[in-house]
């Protein structure tokens, strides 16, 4: 009990002092954000695969089917921080921001011989930008006053989900071990969040006689949702339980859903004094307007290659249908929402110079580490003019298992160099550096949670 005790304080205290890092993309305030990575630590390093990664000491929340993978009487509890340095650019100037949080908390375990449960949450979307410009407006006396255009916002959306898994099929040999296996999956997940936007005339001139007006929207969704997943995986090739090949299949998708929506807008006046915003009026403000969010269907398939433990090659292919996404209030669908269809392929590889189970007691500790990179190039949901928003990035990442702990507790490090967007048609591009850092803990390897001892 103090053991079961033990492993949910360790889940619930991140949960706890969980805070969403938001994005510091420009191109936030558009839909319902920035999309935020939904792989895990090891999967960041791979360029995001992982629909066809079956790793029995760490929880895949990308495909579900994988749970059913865990080692017996051996919980996992695992989290992540990520942080991104990024630099924006136009075709006047440039500037470079940083943020940063926890990202992917998760506690899974398995239930007999073919069950996994697993249950966590991951950031959706991050919504994170303040951009100013410079304007001139003339009074009815033909004097002209500066005029800045203030816009901001801040939020996001988050999934929280508690999944199972169970093997459907399983072949095996006496001599070789498992052959073959299909898993099923699937995520029951609450989507919910909110997202701040703001719109300020500022009239840049103590002596001017107008007030300022702060236009502030917000959309707060919320709902229930449904993800499957599958994983099959077959050996190819087999000589002894140590040494073979074998290919992985993963396939996701979601049934497509309507939220609870609610929006809200308050339009108020102020003046700045000493650099301090002194409210004058309520203009107008408008609560809990009732509506519905569509969100679409997304589609996901993934292939590996595992040659005896030692070599993992990926695929990964995800299609999202956002051209369908909707916002509905009383039957009057919103303008400004209408985004584009999708896609991303990632392509990731991970060496293990020394397999788990095949490592002898004095083995150099630079070949336990397994070492991991990928790429990945994505076709986002918004559209300006002609012009798709595309982003391609390359990772290297690091699993570092903790030496002198008895259990399959590791340290993950990822970094990722990637572009996006361009400065072309007064768009901005964008040069970013993420990194993620996440760590996996386990008990003892010869402590075998939920099992009866017998002494005599």
């Amino acid at each position: 009990m103090k053991q079961i005790t033990f492993f949910l304080f360790l889940f619930f205290l991140p949960v706890w002092l969980f805070s969403q890092a938001n994005s510091i993309s420009p191109y936030s305030g558009f839909g319902l954000g920035q999309p935020a990575p939904q792989g895990y630590d090891r999967s960041f390093a791979m360029g995001g695969v992982g629909l066809a990664f079956n790793d029995s000491i760490a929880i895949n929340p990308q495909n579900p089917a994988t749970y059913s993978f865990f080692k017996t009487n051996n919980p996992i509890f695992q989290f992540s921080y990520q942080g991104q340095l990024l630099r924006v650019s136009s075709e006047i100037n440039s500037s470079e921001v940083y943020n940063g949080g926890l990202n992917n908390i998760a506690l899974g375990f398995r239930v007999g011989k073919k069950v996994g449960i697993a249950l966590g949450l991951n950031p959706i979307t991050s919504v994170g930008y303040k951009i100013i410009l410079g304007n001139e407006i003339t009074d009815p006396n033909g004097e002209t006053f500066p005029l800045l255009n203030q816009y901001e916002g801040s939020g996001g959306y988050t999934k929280y989900y508690l999944g199972g898994s169970y093997k459907l099929l399983e072949k095996r040999d006496s001599l070789y071990g498992s052959l073959s296996v299909l898993s099923l999956g699937v995520n029951l997940s609450y989507f919910g969040g909110k997202v701040n936007r703001s719109f300020d005339l500022i009239y840049d001139e103590p002596q001017n006689t107008f007030l300022n007006t702060r236009t502030t929207s917000s959309e707060i969704i919320n709902g229930f949702g449904v993800e499957f997943g599958l994983y099959y995986q077959l050996y190819i090739k087999k000589n002894t339980r140590t040494k073979f090949t074998t290919l992985s299949i993963g396939i996701t998708s979601n049934i497509p859903k309507n939220m609870s929506t609610r929006f809200e807008t308050i339009v108020t006046t102020y003046k700045n004094v000493s650099e301090v915003s002194i409210p004058r009026d309520t203009i107008i403000e408008v609560k809990d307007i009732k509506g519905k969010s569509f969100i679409p269907l997304d589609f996901s398939v993934g292939f590996m290659l595992n040659f005896s433990k030692k070599v993992q090659l990926g695929v990964d292919y995800e299609f999202h249908k956002w051209g369908d996404f909707k916002q509905v209030i009383s039957d009057f669908e919103l303008d400004g929402n209408q985004l584009v269809n999708s896609s991303r392929l990632g392509i990731g590889i991970q060496y293990n110079p020394i397999p788990r189970g095949t490592r002898g007691l004095r083995v150099n500790y630079f070949k336990l580490i397994t070492y991991r990179a990928g790429f990945h190039y994505e076709k986002g949901y918004l559209m300006f003019e002609d012009y798709k928003l595309e982003d391609k990035a390359v990772t290297f990442g690091l699993n570092l298992p903790f030496s002198k702990s008895q259990s399959y507790s590791s340290l993950n490090l990822g970094i990722e160099f990637g572009s996006g967007g361009t400065t072309a048609n007064g768009l901005l591009e964008e040069q970013y550096f993420n990194f993620m850092v996440g760590v996996t803990l386990l008990p003892h390897r010869f402590n075998r949670w939920f099992t009866k001892r017998e002494y005599k």
